[in-house]
């Protein structure tokens, strides 16, 4: 095999790479989605998946998931004007 083969096989080599790459995330992002669609908590989604929190909000968030849980009475405080209790 002279130079010239062994470099197109290398370039294809890398380009099947990433096409595979580029499959297995678009799998684990679409199986992430409907988890969390379906309602499973996004800490149960990371540790299932050994990915971070962090990646799984950005997943949300890319996919126009909104809110991954629902307000605490704490943080619908902060929200409201003055944000602390009438103490």
């Amino acid at each position: 095999m002279d130079e010239e083969e062994t470099v197109t096989r290398l370039k294809q080599a890398a380009e099947a790479k990433r096409a595979a790459e580029k499959a297995a995330a678009e799998q684990f992002e679409s199986a992430v989605v409907d988890a969390l669609r379906e309602g499973l908590k996004p800490a149960k989604v990371a540790d299932a998946t050994g990915y971070s929190y962090e990646t799984i909000r950005r997943i949300a968030r890319a996919n126009d998931i909104s809110r991954l849980r629902e307000p605490t009475v704490t943080s619908r405080k902060k929200t409201s004007s003055g944000g602390d209790s009438p103490a």
